[in-house]
């Protein structure tokens, strides 16, 4: 029976040795993420600045149609906006009032209807459910005859 005891305490031993190491390297780990400074990114647009969240460096809002100096004509144009899934998408045209977009297909639409011939700086935004600018994309340039 001796000898099931000292087995019995060997390894109650190494598991407590275990678990205190573990605990030292979790502990390691939280004060590395405590100590971890996070930049943030000012933009003014609209004339109000916008603080951008880098809390989620892979988000991301890019406008794929129209490309850049695309020539539109018609009265209808379906803008496409691919974005990570952080959120949701709003565009705004020649820094006008934001309007929200529609999810479908695995990407972001704006429907553009009613617009007048000219030249047009469009950018996108992507916002978190608390209505927090994540990302804000680079402006698109068209012109629309």
């Amino acid at each position: 029976m001796a000898i099931k005891k000292s087995v019995k305490s060997k390894d109650a031993a190494v598991k407590k040795t275990a678990v205190k190491s573990v605990s030292k390297k979790a502990k390691k780990v939280v004060k590395k993420e405590k100590t971890k400074k996070v930049t943030i990114n000012k933009k003014t647009l609209q004339d109000e600045k916008i603080l951008i969240n880098t809390a989620n460096p892979q988000a991301y809002v890019v406008i794929d149609y129209p490309y850049e100096n695309e020539i539109i004509s018609g009265s209808e144009y379906v803008i496409k906006i691919g974005a990570s899934k952080d959120g949701y998408v709003e565009i705004s045209f020649n820094d006008s009032e934001w309007k929200p977009c529609r999810f479908a297909s695995g990407y972001w639409w704006f429907d553009w209807k009613y617009f007048q011939p000219g030249k047009f700086k469009i950018v996108a935004r992507l916002l978190s459910g608390e209505n927090k600018v994540i990302k804000i994309s680079d402006t698109r340039v068209c012109k629309v005859k």
